[in-house]
């Protein structure tokens, strides 16, 4: 068994059997994680409103998490690089146990603000384990990895909600924050007795500032070779699908006639697609169609059921294009992970990913507002619109990427075989 205190050599992290049991471990820290997440995310705005929020309030409350990861995340991924990956994760993962105490303590609005606030200051859980994976796993093996990700994502949202009820009919906001806080301090001893340290120190950032603005390393990671494009398209991607994610529940009550009760089985109906897909189909179809492809395919699946969602005549037919959506998107996220890890320099790979996080978080603070705007001003639909074409537009430039680096090189950009002939494989600050 390999000390929670060491670091991982550069030997063992290519022998399987010495980095198998750290992924499962950090992978499980990601479950626990977001399992706590799902937990208490479906009852913010239930008990913003009991405290008497306006509308304008509660859609701050959502925007505040998203709004401090895109303000911090630069800084988390900058040390990680020089420190390594196991103190980041304890760290923001202490934050999560702090900010869950605070939810359970709410006795107004204004609380619940706050522990949103601590909780989007510290969350530096996701990039980090991304760049944590991208350490440990073989370049051939990880697209799957991220998928893993995703399905621990996909089985949270399943189980944290459906907990989260429980708990609120109980006891109301107190027992579903001391549940989270309970679940992120099994998450912190998990990680701390279990996880090793991934970056060696051969591998570490030595020199550079300990923090700076997102718009400051922007500029550096959009000009890494092929890393900066990619960037861009995910940042569209994300763009379109909070859009989705900002007004489905209130096209689902006036569009559909759903009650809070169905729309929560449509999200964990949503979740079990996603894990499917992310969890098992995303690693076999990336090892027979290359990552690159996959991105290209998910958009394409994403954009005309983006589309078709306001227009369905049944519930029945929602599930249906539901669950293209969650394939398109459980498909195309892990592939541009996948492909963003392989084409980061090893020093570099959590800045990149922490600077990604934030253009998904900026993402996910713009976007909300555009769709709720256009939801209310314009019509049900316009959100929906809006993202087919902002997907649409991510596809082609993926199609543009893709056509546009198979001309300059003499074998395709997702054949891994060639990655280190053609520059694909890894790219040079």
């Amino acid at each position: 068994m390999i000390p929670a205190w060491r670091h991982l050599s550069m030997e063992e992290v290519i022998v399987p059997d010495r980095w198998k049991s750290a992924r499962k471990v950090v992978i499980f820290t990601i479950f626990l994680d977001l399992l706590g997440f799902g937990l208490i995310i479906p009852q913010l705005q239930y008990y913003a409103d009991t405290f008497g929020a306006s509308p304008a309030f509660i859609g701050m409350i959502q925007a505040i998490y998203s709004l401090m990861q895109f303000l911090f995340a630069p800084f988390w991924g900058r040390l990680s690089d020089r420190v390594g990956r196991r103190p980041v994760l304890l760290v923001s993962i202490a934050g999560s146990v702090l900010s869950y105490v605070l939810f359970a303590l709410a006795r107004d609005a204004w609380m619940i603000f706050f522990s949103r606030l601590l909780a989007g200051i510290t969350a530096a859980n996701i990039y980090t384990a991304q760049a944590y994976l991208s350490d440990i796993t073989p370049v051939q093996q990880r697209t799957r990895a991220m998928g893993l990700i995703g399905a621990a994502f996909g089985v949270g949202f399943i189980l944290g909600p459906a907990l989260g009820g429980v708990l609120g009919a109980w006891g109301d906001n107190f027992a579903i924050g001391v549940g989270g806080a309970l679940l992120a301090t099994a998450n912190w001893l998990n990680a701390f007795f279990r996880l090793p340290e991934s970056l060696s120190p051969e591998n570490r950032r030595r020199v550079g500032d300990w923090y700076a603005l997102p718009l400051r390393d922007l500029p550096r990671v959009l000009a890494i070779p092929h890393v900066g494009f990619l960037a861009i398209v995910q940042f569209i991607a994300v763009f379109a699908v909070s859009n989705f994610e900002s007004t489905f529940v209130l096209l689902s009550k006036h569009r559909y006639g759903l009650d809070q009760r169905e729309c929560g089985y449509l999200f964990a109906y949503l979740g079990c697609v996603g894990a499917v897909v992310q969890g098992w189909l995303v690693g076999k179809l990336s090892a027979r169609y290359g990552e690159a492809r996959l991105v290209l395919s998910g958009y394409l699946l994403l954009a005309p059921a983006l589309l078709m969602i306001p227009f369905m005549p049944s519930t029945g037919w929602l599930m249906v294009v539901l669950a293209v959506m969650a394939l398109g998107g459980g498909v195309a996220g892990p592939s541009l992970d996948g492909l963003l890890s392989r084409l980061a320099p090893a020093d570099r790979r959590g800045e990149v990913f922490s600077v990604t996080q934030s253009l998904g978080s900026l993402a996910r603070v713009v976007g909300p507002l555009g769709g709720g705007w256009s939801f209310g001003s314009l019509g049900m639909s316009a959100p929906y619109v809006t993202a087919t074409v902002l997907m649409l537009t991510a596809g082609a430039m993926v199609a543009w990427w893709l056509g546009s680096v198979a001309l300059k090189t003499s074998a395709p950009p997702w054949d891994d075989a060639h990655s280190c002939r053609t520059g694909i494989g890894s790219a040079r600050s």
